[in-house]
């Protein structure tokens, strides 16, 4: 059991670090193809809440590893950004950053500190292992596909393992925006990440510990300050669910403001929620999770409901609007198990052509 619990946990701990570059798509199982999650505006139909119709959406393209390939934000029915990902292999990278640097040079809009930070980059790991991602802007008022420019070119240096423990994005005009450094244990989990400004100043920081004996992990947020201004505690079962979350949010003085309890059940997935203000030993008010799932168990609808503590009892607000979050998602599927002919490269998961479709084996 304590194995199985530190391998779960040096996969959860990693999410917040990945999370920071916003490459991976939400992690679903089995692996989604698309995902789009929508925030709506409840309808009251006589005593019965209605999802209504989106407030905000969230739309995802996934390739077969999990990493973005597009994404999409709405407000409304209105289109507020579209991006497109493209990821670059070793050599791929380094020849991008060969012509960056070369296209550096002709144009004259590049600025000096711009060009010495991309000129300094490619020299200094020219021999490294890193690849590229870039993002390109791709709403329709972009035009034709072969017409868009990045607005984000990033550069991620490799370790041994694969882990990227450098991360340099760079804007549209090819001057440094910001620099993550992160730094793993010797198990490979991550320990720390910084995310500085194109000067060098700390924007924020996170720092991640894990304790096998109490079965928990604690992630710091610190500020540009380094003040802390959040602490996340988390707490498993031996089988590595989530059993209980502790979430503390700290003023610029470092004093804490609130604290929230989150519960989940044998699956982990959110079921109460206590909110506390630090001078109170009573909860203010707590929420309760509802969900609608579909036939791989994966949740299609989640319900916040806010609950009143009053006394220790817990009064629900029939009037009172729940939270509604509706998810729709397509699957990757699993190939049958005659007639599929193995595509795809050697490492990663095992991929299969199936009539030209792909699938990912479970």
């Amino acid at each position: 059991m304590k194995h199985a619990f530190l391998t779960l946990l040096t996969c959860m701990l990693a999410a917040p670090a990945a999370a920071q570059t916003d490459l991976r798509c939400p992690d679903i199982k089995p692996r989604a193809r698309t995902i789009k999650i929508s925030r709506t505006a409840p309808v009251r139909r006589g005593k019965a809440w209605l999802a209504g119709t989106p407030r905000t959406t969230l739309c995802y393209v996934c390739d077969l590893y999990g990493l973005k390939t597009e994404e999409a934000e709405y407000d409304g029915k209105t289109l507020s950004q579209r991006t497109a990902l493209v990821y670059k292999d070793k050599d791929a990278s380094a020849a991008l950053c060969e012509e960056l640097k070369s296209e550096a040079k002709r144009t004259t809009t590049f600025s000096q500190e711009g060009k010495s930070s991309l000129d300094e980059f490619c020299r200094r790991n020219r021999k490294k292992d890193y690849r590229a991602v870039q993002v390109f802007d791709a709403s329709p008022s972009q035009g034709r596909e072969s017409e868009r420019k990045p607005v984000r070119t990033i550069f991620r240096l490799l370790d041994s393992r694969g882990q990227a423990v450098e991360e340099h994005s760079f804007d549209p005009q090819l001057a440094l925006e910001t620099v993550t450094l992160r730094r793993f244990d010797k198990a490979g989990s991550p320990a720390e990440e910084t995310v500085n400004d194109f000067d060098g100043r700390q924007l924020r920081r996170l720092t991640f510990a894990r304790d096998a004996a109490t079965a928990s992990a604690t992630e710091s947020y610190f500020g540009e300050n380094n003040e802390l201004r959040r602490k996340t505690v988390r707490e498993y079962r031996d089988d590595g669910t989530l059993r209980r979350e502790v979430i503390t949010d700290y003023d610029s003085g470092e004093q804490p403001v609130t604290k929230t309890e989150i519960y989940s059940d044998v699956k982990g997935r959110r079921v109460n929620e206590l909110v506390y203000d630090m001078d109170s030993s009573d909860p203010k008010y707590a929420y309760d999770y509802f969900y609608v799932y579909d036939k791989k168990g994966n949740w299609t609808e989640e319900r916040k409901t806010r609950v009143t503590m009053f006394n220790g009892e817990r009064l629900e607000d029939p009037k009172a609007a729940p939270e509604i979050t509706v998810r729709e998602r397509s699957y990757y599927c699993a190939p049958p198990r005659k007639g599929a002919k193995k595509a795809g490269p050697d490492k990663g998961p095992a991929l299969f052509l199936i009539r030209g479709q792909p699938y990912l084996a479970a």
